[in-house]
């Protein structure tokens, strides 16, 4: 049910698109099972390299569990931007070692370095970070849930036509309290932290609540409220930024099927109110969605579709004071003669910079649009007992209306990692 409640996030986006390792990743840390918060009814597939939190194997130091894992990844990439209207080849050797902790059956910690060397094309080496921390557990009729987590990249994005050096910290509280077996009502507190080198950063404070009634053990239906405030500042080149806070306040109906063993569908569907705090800008309501439908014609064979419309702050183009951003997505899993996995992807999305400042010098209106088209795809398999292989492709185009940021770039790689 907190899943569910939180299907929409009316938040700015941790990261702008990225043109490289656009591919499936191969699976390297382990996932782990909180209570079997990751697998409720409404999954109908089971998710991948689900560790079982009391059987750490030889890593067990009493209630410790460590899961060592590590990957690399060859990629060769072409027509990555490296500056508005600069487009580059490049080759790329990412190497990502690092730790899963289990402490105990309700916290689970992971650090993950990733070092990217770049051939050609002008783009620095960097040190990716990655760490979070998670936990889950039951007390009496709640379920209660915490969320730490930090990263730092500096990836090609399509949203800057660069390589773009950012940072975010989120931190969310969640609880959910079964009123009796019909009504459980949710609340979510959350902090989101994006500092975006040289453009703008962005602090976003919400929260939200809701209730969810149960039809039946498979179908489920509420709704939820939240707002959120956003306090927005300039840095680097952006000193002189002077996008206003905004106050959000939102509202949705959320809904869940499982409709069959092989077909689930959930979905929520309201509107995003957004107010600038400051005079001449004009306040934006906006639809907002998210759908999601997994269906599982047979037992190796997964498809997934989703989509979705949100609506946030401009935090990676700052003449715009909003970004919304419409998405669909369908995925096809499949396992070949037992040892084998295909992975494909399609997906476009739209990202609708929109100025809400009515002055004789800015009209209201979109300030840029994107139409981002992608294809991924992936054939591997495992490598020994702990180890997986994948060869991969990918396509992204951009089509913008801002001069200098349409892309074009096709990436084909090699992956391979090991999880213990």
């Amino acid at each position: 049910m907190i899943l569910a409640a939180g299907v929409l996030s009316i938040r700015p986006a941790l990261a702008g698109s990225v043109f490289l390792n656009q591919a499936p990743p191969v699976a390297t840390a382990p996932q782990v099972v909180q209570d079997d918060a990751s697998n409720n009814v409404m999954n109908v597939f089971i998710p991948a390299g689900v560790v079982n939190p009391a059987s750490g194997g030889p890593l067990q130091y009493g209630p410790v569990a460590l899961h060592p894992h590590a990957s690399y990844n060859f990629q060769y990439a072409t027509g990555v931007a490296n500056g508005p209207g600069n487009h580059q080849d490049t080759i790329s050797h990412q190497l990502s070692p690092g730790l899963t902790a289990n402490l105990g059956r309700h916290w689970t910690v992971d650090y993950t370095p990733t070092f990217t060397f770049y051939s050609g094309g002008g783009f620095q080496q960097t040190v990716d970070q990655a760490v979070s921390l998670i936990g889950a557990t039951h007390y009496e009729d709640w379920d209660l849930g915490l969320s730490q987590t930090f990263s730092s990249t500096s990836d090609p994005s399509t949203d800057t036509a660069a390589q773009t050096s950012q940072k975010t910290y989120d931190t969310s509280l969640s609880a959910a309290y079964a009123f009796n077996d019909k009504w459980v009502g949710n609340f979510g507190l959350s902090q989101d932290i994006n500092l975006v080198s040289g453009l703008q950063n962005s602090y976003t404070w919400s929260s939200t609540e809701g209730v969810n009634y149960n039809f039946t053990p498979r179908l489920f239906g509420g709704i939820t409220v939240g707002d959120g405030y956003t306090k927005l500042s300039g840095n680097g080149n952006a000193s002189t930024n002077t996008n206003p806070d905004i106050v959000n306040v939102y509202g949705q109906l959320n809904g869940g099927w499982r409709a069959t063993e092989k077909i689930s569908l959930q979905a929520a569907i309201g509107v995003n109110d957004q107010q600038y705090q400051s005079a001449g800008y004009s306040s934006t309501l906006s639809p907002i969605f998210s759908a999601g439908i997994q269906y599982q014609p047979f037992r190796v064979t997964q498809i997934s579709l989703n989509a979705s419309e949100s609506s946030s702050a401009s935090d990676y183009f700052i003449q715009a004071q909003s970004s919304d951003v419409t998405s669909v997505n369908l995925g096809l899993s499949q396992r070949i003669l037992v040892k084998y996995h295909l992975n494909l992807g399609v997906g476009y999305s739209r990202d609708q910079y929109t100025t809400t400042l009515s002055t004789v010098n800015v009209s209201l209106g979109n300030a840029r649009t994107d139409d981002v088209y992608s294809f991924t795809a992936s054939f591997g398999g495992n490598i020994f007992k702990n180890g997986t292989w994948a060869v991969t492709y990918g396509y992204n185009e951009d089509q913008s209306s801002l001069p200098g940021f349409s892309q074009q770039s096709h990436q084909i790689g090699f992956q391979i990692g090991f999880h213990y």
